[in-house]
């Protein structure tokens, strides 16, 4: 999957979470979305696709940084504590996970379709469910999908079958890998930085907020006063993303438990906005939070469902120390 580039300028370190999400994975993540629903739809009542979604245009990013209540010193240990108080998996020590992938594909047909029901004998799904999808999921990034059809090779499929399976491997890829991109930000403590060097906090009766700004990027956050993160907005070359996290109270601290998002291009009224909303149910491995499912809804699309099963985890490498010496080879 492609990535946007980015100015090779310093930024400030909250800037560099941005880049993790990616605005052409979420972007592609709803294209995905509008493509199986013209599919599903098209296959379904024999009209033509929907046009796509209007481009965005290059705008410049919105200015107007504010000027900070309180110094870097005590900044500083706002910072320390909210981030205290979430779960991270950068410090727990795990470094990705291996489940099988079972989609809803009745749900995401029926969705498609302004909810008419699909049969569990459909031809369609009877052909999806005999695909096994993987998912390799590793949060420093590289997480793939693995899609194995089970199809049978002594009768080649014909034109239609090979389409559709060929378009929803599409789809479970970008919307799954689209998910980890927006995900784990939130649950690897990259929200709340360690330092406030270069940002711009504020203050203000209940609302606490975080801002940074480059020549074509701005992200503010916005925390209540008990430091829950309740708005995580960027603004990037005139596109607006919103995202609203949702947590839960768990014994290793607050964890992500739902997103609403809104992505509006340039030029788009808030109307018009693309909206996203997921739910994240959790199973625990080895004393490790990971999804068990996801059900994400998107406006005027359909719903994406997906169960992880038969999963196992992995921990993150600890770097050896430098002073280390390796003995020879032999």
């Amino acid at each position: 999957m492609g990535r946007l580039p980015f100015p090779r300028a310093p930024f400030p370190r909250v800037l560099k979470i941005w880049q993790r999400i990616q605005l052409f994975q979420l972007f592609t993540l709803l294209a995905a979305a509008c493509c199986a629903g013209s599919l599903l739809t098209a296959q379904v009542k024999a009209q033509e696709s929907a046009p796509p979604g209007p481009q965005a245009a290059i705008q410049p990013a919105p200015a107007g940084p504010t000027t900070p209540t309180a110094g870097p010193v005590p900044d500083d240990a706002w910072l320390r504590k909210a981030g205290s108080l979430y779960y991270s998996t950068a410090k727990s020590g795990l470094g990705g996970f291996d489940c099988a992938v079972h989609p809803d594909w009745r749900a995401l047909f029926s969705s498609a379709n302004a909810g008419s029901p699909v049969n569990a004998d459909d031809a369609r799904i009877l052909l999806l469910e005999s695909v096994k999808i993987n998912l390799h999921a590793h949060l420093e990034g590289g997480s793939t999908l693995e899609w194995t059809s089970d199809a049978s090779t002594a009768q080649p499929l014909d034109q239609d079958s090979a389409t559709l399976l060929k378009k929803m491997r599409e789809v479970t890829e970008q919307t799954l890998e689209g998910f980890l991109q927006f995900w784990t930000p939130f649950v690897d403590g990259s929200v709340v930085p360690a330092s406030a060097d270069g940002l711009t906090i504020t203050h203000t009766g209940s609302v606490n907020t975080i801002h940074a700004q480059d020549s074509d990027t701005a992200l503010t956050e916005t925390f209540s006063n008990d430091m829950l993160l309740e708005h995580f907005d960027v603004d990037q070359n005139g596109i607006s993303i919103k995202f609203q996290p949702a947590y839960k109270p768990t014994g290793q601290g607050l964890l992500v438990k739902s997103f609403q998002a809104q992505v509006q291009p340039a030029g788009v009224p808030p109307e018009q906005a693309q909206e996203m909303h997921v739910e994240i149910e959790y199973q625990t491995l080895e004393g490790f939070p990971i999804p068990s499912r996801l059900n994400m809804e998107m406006t005027n699309t359909g719903n994406f469902n997906f169960t992880l099963d038969g999963c196992t985890v992995s921990r993150l490498q600890k770097p050896e120390p430098a002073n280390v010496v390796k003995p020879a080879l032999q």
